[in-house]
């Protein structure tokens, strides 16, 4: 019996280990060359070349396919989310393991899922390629620990299976489209980390400015609720994009969610009024809850269950704040991800009955 299901099974495996092998086999030399680049001020404008190579046979490869509007924004959303993570990472060389290990993830998912396709036992292609991923590049952390020059580093760990997680998820999203599934989820995640990534970054992290508000009131620094309100406009807007394709009057999602940032704001306010940190701390964390109870006005006589939402969009919400404080865009994408999944979900469920 065969070990591979096909010929193009067995080219993608050698592939994967010719790969795997060129980058265990540079560990030793990496550091030195490393060096010498820094040393000469070429290592940004190597790295940049680099990744500039790779996207620009990726993208040579899938133009041929004469991509649809909805591909080439799926595209676009991916490459928002590789450039938002790679100038997160402060140490260019931590940013070659979204490239290494991303290719490592795009040949392994491809081996697994032609495995599958010509009858072969692989349960879950896109869960076996992260977990694959991870494990090839803990491995590759283990040979960097015992070598003189080298360290075992658990942030490496994270962006080789952060590698992994971002190539399934596009390629995913790429697929042919046949249910909510897949694409809408990414490109869900995307206006979550987009939309709030940007407006939060702006915001929350740029200086403060003091505003006196009707000179009865201390002096409020606002510009983190102003945040919110243009990221609930601009998540609005990209998500109304999303669902006009699935509701109907989906144009309400964006009043909904910007409705929320009104009664949000009246919050801060009232509460800001005895005290300004309170006032922002309160009308902050409620903003998930209050947009989900407006959207779920939008979704209830459309989507069985719709009562989900109100939770998703609460648990969301609380969960991407302090991990969004920490991680920027890539943090963001927690919103995006839970929310998206549920509504996934309700969007398979049946219609309600009218």
């Amino acid at each position: 019996m065969s070990l591979f299901t096909s010929d193009r099974e067995r080219r993608l495996w050698l592939w994967v280990f010719a790969v795997m092998v060129a980058i265990y086999s540079s560990l030793g030399p990496a550091r030195t060359v490393v060096d010498a680049l820094r040393e000469r001020n070429l290592l940004r404008v190597a790295l940049g070349v680099g990744v500039a190579l790779v996207v620009g046979a990726i993208v040579a490869q899938w133009v041929k396919k004469r991509p649809g509007w909805s591909e080439v924004g799926v595209a676009f959303g991916v490459a928002l989310a590789y450039g938002a993570t790679l100038l997160r990472m402060e140490n260019p060389v931590e940013r070659t393991h979204l490239i290494e290990y991303g290719i490592v993830a795009a040949l392994l998912h491809q081996a697994l899922q032609e495995r599958a396709r010509n009858g072969g036992s692989v349960p879950s292609p896109a869960a076996l390629t992260v977990v694959g991923t991870a494990l090839l590049g803990l491995i590759d952390e283990g040979i960097q620990a015992v070598l003189p020059s080298r360290v075992f580093d658990w942030a490496d760990v994270f962006f080789n299976a952060l590698a992994g997680f971002m190539v399934v998820a596009a390629r995913l999203a790429l697929a042919p489209v046949r249910q909510p599934g897949w694409r809408l989820w990414f490109l869900w995640l995307m206006a979550g980390a987009v939309g709030w990534g940007w407006a939060m970054d702006a915001g929350t992290f740029g200086e403060p400015r003091p505003i006196e508000i009707l000179q009865s009131m201390p002096p409020l620094s606002v510009s983190r609720y102003v945040s919110v309100a243009v990221g609930a406009a601009v998540v609005g807007v990209a998500q109304w994009l999303i669902l006009r394709r699935y509701l109907t009057g989906s144009v309400r999602w964006v009043v909904a969610s910007v409705a929320a940032s009104a009664v949000g704001a009246v919050v801060v306010l009232l509460v800001g009024l005895v005290d300004t940190d309170a006032g922002l701390l309160v009308g902050v964390s409620l903003y998930g809850l209050l947009a989900g109870a407006l959207q779920w006005l939008v979704l209830k006589r459309q989507v069985a269950r719709a009562g989900w939402w109100v939770l998703a969009s609460s648990v969301a919400w609380l969960v991407a704040i302090p991990v969004g404080d920490m991680a920027g865009p890539p943090g963001w994408a927690v919103y995006g991800a839970i929310t998206g999944t549920v509504l996934v979900w309700l969007l398979r469920q049946p219609r309600p009955a009218t």
